[in-house]
């Protein structure tokens, strides 16, 4: 369960920086994708480095 909640959390907040990023670029959900992308990534790498799965 803390696993998925690493992933979702990143995903959640990297996405929601993104998409405030977009909001001031005035660019359509690609920096969205860009930090949803990034959270799963730094949510792995937390899974991996907590976790030692």
């Amino acid at each position: 369960m803390t696993a998925v909640s690493y992933l979702i959390a990143g995903m959640l907040v990297w996405g929601g920086i993104g998409w405030l990023v977009d909001h001031f670029v005035g660019t359509k959900g690609i920096f969205a994708g860009i930090g949803a992308v990034l959270g799963v990534a730094g949510g792995v790498y937390l899974i991996v480095r907590r976790l030692g799965a």
